[in-house]
Order: C-alpha cells, then sequence, then structure tokens
C-alpha cells in the first residue's frame, strides 16, 4: 500500500471515527434531554450550545487553519516551530478571554430576548469551560498540522462522552436535571479531553522561551477571514432556530430544533472528509494546479453524497417514527418540518468543501465574502419566512437561502478550477461501487481466516 493511500485510510478512519463519536454522544444527549426536559428549559439548553459552538467555531476559524498551514511548512525548522506554537498558543488564550468579556456583556440580552433566564446559571460555569478548550485545541490543531489524528478522537471521546455519560446516568437514575449540572459536566469533559489531546501531542509540541508578536500578527492576518466564515456559517446555520425562538418562543425553537438534532448526522461525513481534503488540498494545488482540486472537490463531495443520499430518502419516508423515537411523542410535530430540513443535506457538502478548497488554496478572503453573503441572505429570508409562514417558515428560508448560495459558490468554483457540480452526482456510483468491492474483498478475507482456523 502507497503512502499517500495509507494517509487517506488511516487519517480518514481515525476522523470518521471522532465525527461519529460526537455524533452518536451528541444525538444520545439530545434523545435523553427531550425526554428529561420541558420544551423551554430543553429550548435554554439548545441556547446555550448554539452560543459556545459560536464560540468554538470562532476560535478553529481563528488559529486552526492558519496554525496548521504554519506548522506543516516549518516542521523541520524547529526554532521556527516552536515560536510559531507558541505565538498560537498565546492567540487561543487571548480568544477565550476576550470571547468571555463578550458573553458576560451580552448575557443579561440574550436571556431576556430568547425568554431563557437559564442562561444566567449556566453562562458562568462555561468562562471556565472556554478557558480549557484553549490547550485542548492547540494540542488537537499540532496533531492535524502532523498528520496525527489518534488523540483528536479521544480527546472529543472524553469531552462529549462526559455529558453524555452524566445525563444516561441521570436517565436510568430517574432524577432530575438542573441545567448548571449540565454544564458542570461539559466542563469536566473538556478537562478530560484536554488531558488526552495533550497525552497524544506530546512528540508534537514545542515552545519558545519568548513570545513573538508579528507571528501572531501573522496568524490573525490569515484567521481573520476563516474566523469571520466560521462564525457567518455558524449564523446562516442557526438563523432560523434562532430566528423562531426570537419571534414565536421557546416552544416553537424547541420543536423546530428537534427536527435540527436529526438533519446534523449529516454532518459528521461532511466535515469528517474536509477534514481530511484540508491539507491534501494544498498539496494538490501546489503539485498539479487547478485540475488536481477539480478532482479532489468533485470526488470529495461524491463520497459524502453517497452516504447522504440514503439518509435523506429514509427520513422522507420515516420521518414520523423517526421523529417518535428521537424525540419522542410530545414532538411529533416536528414530522412535517424533518421533512424539509432533510434537504439542506444535499447543499452541505458543496457548501464544505468550497470552503475548504478556497481556504486551502489561498483565498480565505472570498471564501468569507460568500459565506456572509449566505448568512444576511438567511437573515432576511428567515425573518420574513418565519412571519409569513410560521414553524415552517424557518425552513423554507434556510432552503432558499442555501440554493442561492450553491450557485454562488459553483460560479467561482468554476471560474478558478472548472468544477462542475454535477460531476460529483456522476461519481457517486463510482463511490458505491469502491466500497461494494471493498466490502467483498473484507467478506472474502473473513472466509478465508475461518477456513483456516
Amino acid at each position: 500500500m502507497s503512502a499517500t493511500s495509507n494517509y487517506w485510510l488511516r487519517s480518514g478512519f481515525f476522523t470518521l471515527l471522532e465525527k461519529g463519536a460526537a455524533l452518536v454522544f451528541s444525538l444520545g444527549t439530545a434523545m435523553l434531554l427531550l425526554r428529561l426536559l420541558d420544551k423551554p428549559t430543553f429550548a435554554a439548553w439548545g441556547i446555550f450550545t448554539i452560543i459556545g459552538y459560536f464560540v468554538e467555531m470562532g476560535r478553529n476559524g481563528l488559529i486552526q487553519n492558519g496554525l496548521v498551514r504554519a506548522l506543516a511548512i516549518e516542521k523541520n525548522d524547529r526554532a521556527n516551530y516552536a515560536a510559531i506554537s507558541t505565538a498560537s498558543f498565546t492567540l487561543n488564550i487571548a480568544f477565550s478571554l476576550v470571547s468571555n468579556l463578550l458573553l458576560w456583556s451580552a448575557a443579561a440580552w440574550l436571556s431576556h430576548q430568547y425568554q431563557a433566564p437559564q442562561l444566567a446559571l449556566l453562562l458562568p460555569v462555561y468562562y471556565t469551560t472556554n478557558f480549557m478548550m484553549a490547550p485542548y485545541t492547540h494540542c488537537a490543531f499540532v496533531q492535524q498540522a502532523n498528520f496525527e489524528f489518534r488523540g483528536i478522537f479521544w480527546g472529543t471521546f472524553f469531552y462529549r462522552g462526559a455529558l453524555f455519560v452524566w445525563v444516561a446516568g441521570c436517565w436510568l437514575l430517574g432524577r432530575g436535571i438542573a441545567l448548571p449540572e449540565l454544564a458542570l459536566a461539559m466542563l469536566t469533559g473538556a478537562a478530560l479531553g484536554a488531558v488526552a489531546n495533550g497525552y497524544f501531542a506530546r512528540p508534537f509540541l514545542a515552545f519558545s522561551g519568548n513570545i513573538e508578536w508579528e507571528r501572531i500578527k501573522n496568524l490573525l492576518g490569515y484567521g481573520k477571514y476563516v474566523l469571520g466564515t466560521n462564525l457567518s456559517t455558524m449564523f446562516y446555520k442557526n438563523i432560523d432556530k434562532l430566528s423562531l425562538g426570537y419571534l414565536l418562543g421557546p416552544a416553537a425553537f424547541a420543536v423546530y430544533d428537534a427536527a435540527g438534532k436529526v438533519t446534523q448526522m449529516v454532518e459528521a461525513p461532511s466535515f469528517s472528509i474536509a477534514a481530511v481534503v484540508f491539507p491534501k488540498s494544498a498539496e494538490r494545488m501546489a503539485l498539479e494546479g487547478a485540475p488536481g482540486v477539480r478532482s479532489l472537490y468533485e470526488r470529495s463531495v461524491a463520497a459524502i453524497l453517497a452516504i447522504i443520499l440514503p439518509f435523506l430518502l429514509g427520513v422522507l419516508v420515516f420521518a414520523e417514527p423517526v421523529i417518535r423515537i428521537f424525540a419522542g411523542p410530545q414532538y411529533a410535530d416536528s414530522a412535517g418540518v424533518l421533512r424539509l430540513t432533510a434537504f439542506f443535506g444535499l447543499f452541505m457538502p458543496f457548501a464544505v468543501q468550497f470552503g475548504t478548497v478556497m481556504d486551502s488554496t489561498g483565498r480565505p478572503a472570498l471564501n468569507f465574502v460568500c459565506t456572509l453573503f449566505t448568512a444576511l441572505l438567511n437573515w432576511g429570508l428567515s425573518f420574513y419566512f418565519v412571519q409569513q409562514y410560521g414553524l415552517f417558515g424557518a425552513a423554507y428560508a434556510t432552503l432558499a437561502g442555501y440554493a442561492v448560495s450553491f450557485v454562488v459558490m459553483q460560479y467561482f468554483l468554476y471560474k478558478y478550477f472548472r468544477v462542475n457540480a454535477l460531476h460529483a452526482f456522476w461519481y457517486v456510483p463510482e463511490i458505491y461501487r469502491i466500497g461494494w468491492e471493498m466490502m467483498k474483498k473484507r467478506a472474502v478475507k473473513l472466509a478465508d481466516s475461518e477456513t483456516n482456523h
């Protein structure tokens, strides 16, 4: 097996495993909380988790790609490598401090606007979690820069798993759940995840004795666009729920979010493959130019679509039992919304891989502008459609925004790399064929093993 094939199999396996673990724990936690909490309390927790996602997506955007690229370039120069690592970690801690100050100043406003007074109990605990995420993410980014993904999996396993274990324990024991306990469980998971990430990152960690502000400035120069892109992405992915919560109240937010939790299953393959594609996309651009990037984009999107299409078909046919199993009978009115939100998954792989290609080929500003455009478009559409059509209006608005954004992004992909979006669908049968051949070979090996025994 070639080194390239080994990279894709090994890194792809651990990345999918990491995203899969995060998905299982997140969905498992949501399924139990939907049954243990009333709708207003579940809505408060949902708004709190969205706030946390905004912070972490901002951190990843500001730091991750710039650090991974810089460390990969300076891997053989330990002095520069250590200086970059120190500058990035300093920036990471500063981000935690600034974001905590922003949350503290906005806490009362958020609680009032979304009719969620429980946020006042959750945010003080999150301030500590936010600082804990600095070493957690730094060790994860350093591993990614060195093509090591095992520790990232274990970090996610503990971070997401701790909350799930606490909620599952409360459910099994039949005891009630107080929201601050959930925030403390999340903090515990972040601490355990930081230890796990640190353990696997040890061979790649290096720090210098001085903080070089010029390097911090360079990281900020690159990361500011990705920061804007990530925050815009979070905004356009959540503006439908936030609009519902603001205009119709916590109960509408909870019903819509129940459907949204199911469609989150689509994100696991999208972001898993994106994490693996990013370093390879930069390499392809350097070695093969636009044709290499085009082939990588079309086939990576095809791989995600091959996973998503069966999910979409299943949701369209079985929306009612899916919601009943996932959220319980009290959320039966989410089934119709689920049928609409499931279509979000068709646009997700194209958007995610667009961002991957633009960032990795030195066009983060363009990625930011396109994503900001989508966020503002979804914002305007959501406020109009929610007021006109209520619960379903949020889904209509997001679908319309995704469709317009898809056209814009494909224009730029064709302009720079001659990418044809339809080719991704053309490659889907090939992905299924390759998967089938791999399963047959695996079955033959298992049969031979049994025969030899």
